[in-house]
């Protein structure tokens, strides 16, 4: 798995294209799987449990400026 995570664009797109079809606990319950995938696959890896968790709010920041983003484009803003 190549770091950090939040450079992985078709991760970041995959992830936030989905969560913006989704709502409620549909989201939460996605993000929460994909998460669970990511930290095991790094856990397998070798990596850290600080290490782990740094990579995944990287992750997370990374979606929520890519669903802003599209959203300001949507707007025209």
């Amino acid at each position: 798995m190549s770091f950090p995570l939040y450079r992985r664009e078709a991760l970041v797109r995959e992830i936030a294209d989905r969560l913006q079809t989704l709502h409620g606990p549909h989201a939460n319950a996605y993000w929460r799987e994909r998460v669970a995938m990511v930290a095991a696959a790094l856990r397998e890896a070798g990596v850290g449990q600080d290490k782990v968790r740094a990579e995944i709010l990287g992750l997370q920041d990374a979606v929520q400026i890519r669903i802003r983003g599209e959203a300001a484009s949507y707007y025209g803003e």
